[in-house]
């Protein structure tokens, strides 16, 4: 199959481009371009043979990469990775994707002795925890880059070893998918533990019965629901008693309990010290 090269991007596409003329970070960490893309009805591009690495991590929506020989469904929590010389084409799959979507972040890298010894030899796709991260990690280096000397060119370069990091580290260690989402479940959770969950808030986010999750929760946590949340809860108060001078009743609301007499409750069975003992004997002194 022998494409020409071309690009289709429709008006409603949204894009944020960062190359190694708006960074110097870059330029030193050989990373050509980096970026975030909010596809929206079309979104296609074709390169016969691309001479630099490229990683696609997809966030929402669906995306599609044909190579020569074979094709790629490029789902949320995937990225995708193609060396040079890979011809291939890729863009926004209509597949099951009503709306026409692809949200992504990629990354294009340089052909160097430093990425192509962390860099596989041939197409990869695989699950990743990194994608959202990297995408907030892009948006936060365009906002920097708009700030003035030196502040502009410091958060550059530590951002820009944020996103090699992520980059390097693109596949975590695998874990079960039931497990990641039980995880995503309670990271959603944990902003809000003011908020006075119950099991079949949790169980609608997984999505799964309410018997199903307590399930997965005793597989992978060994207790229930509730007290996984509730072992979230006991933890951060613990960290506002050490950090801050909140007065423990404004620390008992904040991690969800109204009552503060609870709250002591629970937390004295959690730490086998009462909130106030546990401030005066662990809070940081300054």
């Amino acid at each position: 199959m022998a494409w020409f090269e071309h690009l289709n991007i429709s008006p409603l596409c949204q894009s944020i481009i960062i190359d190694q003329v708006q960074s110097l970070a870059l330029e030193q960490k050989h990373i050509i371009q980096c970026g975030v893309n909010y596809g929206k009805e079309a979104f296609t591009i074709y390169r016969r043979n691309p001479d630099m690495h490229m990683l696609l991590f997809t966030i929402k929506g669906r995306g599609m990469l044909s190579s020569t020989d074979k094709q790629w469904d490029l789902q949320p929590g995937h990225v995708i990775y193609v060396p040079p010389g890979y011809e291939n084409g890729f863009g926004i799959n209509p597949d099951d994707n009503n709306d026409l979507i692809w949200d992504m972040a990629w990354v294009m890298l340089e052909q160097h002795n430093y990425w192509d010894q962390r860099l596989p030899h041939e197409i990869t796709y695989h699950q990743s925890q990194s994608g959202e991260l990297l995408f907030q990690t892009i948006s936060c280096l365009q906002q920097a880059l708009c700030l003035g000397y030196p502040l502009a060119d410091q958060l550059s370069t530590n951002i820009t070893e944020q996103l090699c990091l992520l980059v390097a580290n693109r596949t975590a260690p695998h874990s079960p998918l039931a497990l990641q989402r039980l995880e995503h479940v309670f990271q959603h959770a944990k902003r809000q533990l003011h908020h006075p969950w119950q099991v079949k808030d949790l169980a609608a986010m997984y999505p799964c019965s309410e018997p199903h999750l307590h399930r997965l929760c005793q597989q992978y946590y060994n207790h229930a629901p509730i007290e996984r949340l509730t072992h979230l809860r006991m933890e951060h108060a613990a960290g506002l008693l050490t950090t801050t001078s909140w007065p423990i009743q404004h620390i008992s609301d904040f991690c969800g309990y109204p009552n503060p007499t609870n709250f002591s409750t629970r937390f004295k069975v959690w730490s086998s010290f009462s909130p106030r003992q546990f401030r005066t004997r662990f809070q940081t002194k300054s």
